[in-house]
């Protein structure tokens, strides 16, 4: 992130704190889209990926006054965000079969098909690589950026996503029934 972006939000977060809401308001809108989306992509739908939202910035907001500004605000917010996400999918399953199917039915075929199986060969991968890819390869996070959210060394992380789209490759041909 620029410079000039995060002293921007390191003055929204300063305006914050000292009790200005339109500055959570701009710090919001400027970050729900991708915080919603990168949810709605790690938990397989948009209801509780809402959910995990609005429990990212209570969290956010909540943990502003202790916010230490040691790297970006986005990046950040992301950690948050895949916390809560991790949280709610160690919760009961809370979407049926049924309603996957229909939101596919929604999509064209082969749009749908390509969808589901990427999502199966995900899926099929350690939590840690689909974390790695879609905040690299789906957020376009750079590696340091993701090394902040996850805590870890950047070659750590580039280490985990060479590994990761290797395994979702061959997740991709087993799903195709192709030879890797």
């Amino acid at each position: 992130m620029e410079s000039g972006r995060a002293d921007e939000e390191a003055g929204l977060i300063a305006r914050f704190r000292a009790g200005d809401r339109a500055a959570a308001e701009t710090l919001f809108w400027r970050h729900a889209d991708a915080v919603l989306a990168y949810a709605t992509r790690l938990l397989g739908n948009r209801t509780d990926a809402e959910e995990v939202l609005s429990e990212v910035f209570l969290r956010a907001f909540e943990g502003c006054l202790s916010y230490r500004a040691e790297g970006a605000f986005r990046a950040w917010l992301f950690r948050i965000a895949r916390n809560c996400c991790i949280d709610r999918l160690r919760q009961p399953r809370l979407l049926s079969l049924e309603e996957v199917d229909e939101t596919v039915r929604a999509e064209e075929a082969a749009e749908a098909e390509l969808r589901v199986a990427v999502q199966r060969a995900l899926r099929r991968l350690p939590e840690e690589y689909q974390t790695v890819l879609l905040l690299c390869d789906v957020e376009e996070f750079t590696a340091r950026e993701v090394a902040q959210i996850l805590e870890r060394t950047v070659p750590s992380v580039k280490g985990i996503l060479y590994r990761a789209r290797a395994a979702l490759r061959d997740a991709l041909s087993e799903e195709w029934g192709e030879e890797a």
